[in-house]
Order: structure tokens, then sequence, then C-alpha cells
């Protein structure tokens, strides 16, 4: 079975009051799995790093950056970009016609 197999499968994303007052879910993700393997109901994966000094490590350079960059170069090429592309425009229009 691979590790996506298991991951927790997000069905809906809890609404943010605001950028400064995150959900409290993300305290428990920061204390308890501050880097997680995700699979969406669609199937899609991916690694969020939920704690500041993870996402500041990611683009550091070598030898810090290698695990957690190679844990999420998959989700960065131009094809998973390419492919992201119409969903991204979905939310971007659905988020600046509902702000």
């Amino acid at each position: 079975m691979a590790h996506a197999d298991r991951a927790p499968v997000l069905t809906r994303f809890p609404p943010t009051p605001s950028l400064f007052h995150p959900p409290p879910e993300l305290n428990g993700l920061q204390r308890d799995r501050p880097v997680t393997r995700f699979r969406l109901a669609d199937g899609t994966t991916g690694w969020p790093a939920t704690r500041y000094e993870d996402v500041c490590q990611v683009p550091t350079d070598p030898p810090e950056h290698t695990r957690p960059r190679r844990l999420v170069a998959g989700a960065f090429t131009a094809r998973r970009a390419d492919a992201m592309r119409p969903r991204v425009t979905d939310v971007d229009a659905d988020l600046v016609e509902n702000s």
C-alpha cells in the first residue's frame, strides 16, 4: 500500500475567518504533523508544510533543503502546474466573484 493510500482525505476545508486567525485544526497539524501527506477526494495528494520553520526550510540551500524539497518536487513540475491551471483559475474566479 502506498503512503498516499493511508493519507487523510480532505473533502472540505474549514472556513478561514481571516489570514490572522487560521482555523483551529491548523494548530493540531502544526503540533502533531507539521509536514504530512494528504489526499483530496479527487485523489490529488500533497505535502503541506504547516509551521513557519518548515516553510522556510523548503527553499534553502543543501543539505538542509534536500529532503523537504524532494518530498514536494513532484507537485511543482511544469506538467503538474499546467494540469492545475484550470482548477486554480476556477478557484480564483470564484474568490474574486464572491469577495
